[in-house]
């Protein structure tokens, strides 16, 4: 084979493979766990963790701290200023949280990305 038929092949083969992956990205989900099975093997991994609002703060700087109790044990959730939540938080609130598992001062938190990660429960 010529050179530019290899490059027309290996071209057409990449697009196709990046194209599946962009519709497959759809179907992949996080992973959903209790808060006991939470541990450092799932630091960067995004994981969906159900549970009651035991109690929340805001900080100085507009953080607000969240503590979720699944009756598992219980975990901090993280919401940083720059992911705008356009709904009220009061303790005893069941929520589904979608986060970014992260290790803070040898304790494992999750971190809320988007505000859409985070789903009131009725």
């Amino acid at each position: 084979m010529h050179d530019k038929e290899i490059f027309k092949i290996t071209l057409t083969t990449t697009i196709l493979g990046l194209i599946g992956l962009i519709i497959l990205s759809g179907y992949v989900n996080p992973e959903e766990l209790s808060v006991n099975e939470i541990d450092k093997s799932k630091i960067d991994n995004q994981v969906k963790v159900t549970g009651i609002i035991e109690n929340y703060t805001i900080t100085k700087t507009g953080t607000m701290i969240i503590t979720l109790d699944d009756g598992s044990n219980v975990i901090k959730v993280v919401i940083f200023p720059s992911t705008s939540l356009n709904t009220t938080l009061y303790n005893g609130m069941n929520i589904t949280v979608t986060a970014r598992v992260v290790e803070y001062n040898g304790e494992m938190e999750l971190i809320i990305e988007k505000s859409k990660n985070l789903e009131i429960n009725s």
